[in-house]
């Protein structure tokens, strides 16, 4: 059940569909976190209560909801709570994505600064746009890890109830408060496990061995944030090409550089759902 309701998830979002109903259920989730900021200010409440309460109501209700019934109507019950759920937190995403959205950016600039460009050292160019590429490799693994691999890890962990706590710790996050805050730090141990895996995934889905001894050696580093553990290991598995040329404008090699990293991130997730595949068929 859960590798139909994944495929079909994944498969709206890949392909645009159920924008209305993503949202709706978007603007709900986020008017649900104002409310009860604006509540706990107006009461001076701390705010580890109030990412408590914003988190743990909607996750209770998922998981009465997906346990309200037995038997047969047990599972169509949990499967379709889990289908509707999955659908309105991987379809909550920013839109256009990173990979066009950091494309369009490198074109225009491209045309605007073309004859600097044309007069600058390629050394100069390449040593810029290996520093543009990490800022960018950043922003895209953040974006892939937030909205596709953590939602995705916890649900098949712990299920839909797991997904929605992420989700409402996520929403909660980007806000710019004290709530906020301390969403933030939870996030630190809400992602930890996931980045491991998703590094994990990464040594598979490219260079082994670079990738393999750079996750070993920091596996178990506490400490270490998602994000530098994730662009380290994504640096490690897939090698990119930033050489310049003079007939090639600057933000075309970047973007074919950037597609590379979007194509690790797509390995890796196939090899989730092929180990989730194999689960099904062989637990």
């Amino acid at each position: 059940m859960n590798l139909l309701v994944l495929l079909i998830a994944l498969g709206l979002r890949q392909l645009g569909l159920a924008e209305g109903l993503a949202a709706s259920s978007s603007a709900a989730a986020r008017a649900w976190v104002r409310g009860w900021e604006s509540r706990a200010d107006r009461e001076g409440w701390a705010s580890f209560l109030t990412v408590l309460l914003i988190v743990l109501l909607p996750t209770l209700l998922t998981a009465v909801l997906a346990t309200v019934l037995s038997g047969v109507w047990h599972t169509l019950l949990l499967g379709l709570v889990s289908l509707l759920v999955m659908v309105a937190i991987l379809l909550d995403h920013q839109r256009p994505d990173v990979l066009r959205r950091e494309t369009e950016a490198w074109l225009a600039a491209d045309e605007k600064a073309r004859l600097l460009i044309v007069q600058a050292e390629l050394a100069d160019l390449e040593r810029a746009a290996a520093e543009e590429l990490q800022r960018a490799r950043q922003v895209l693994l953040a974006e892939q890890l937030r909205e596709i691999f953590s939602p995705l890890f916890w649900f098949l962990l712990l299920g839909p109830a797991a997904a929605v706590a992420y989700y409402f710790l996520r929403l909660t996050a980007e806000r710019d408060n004290a709530a906020a805050l301390k969403a933030r730090e939870l996030l630190h141990y809400a992602e930890w496990p996931v980045a491991r895996a998703l590094a994990l995934s990464f040594a598979l889905a490219g260079d082994f061995l670079s990738t393999w001894q750079h996750w070993r050696a920091h596996v178990l580093d506490a400490g270490m944030e998602a994000l530098p553990l994730l662009d380290e290991s994504a640096a490690h598995a897939q090698h990119v090409n930033l050489t310049m040329r003079r007939d090639v404008m600057p933000g075309e090699v970047l973007g074919d550089a950037l597609k590379a990293i979007h194509a690790l991130l797509q390995r890796a997730l196939i090899i989730w759902i092929v180990l989730l595949a194999l689960h099904t068929l062989w637990p």
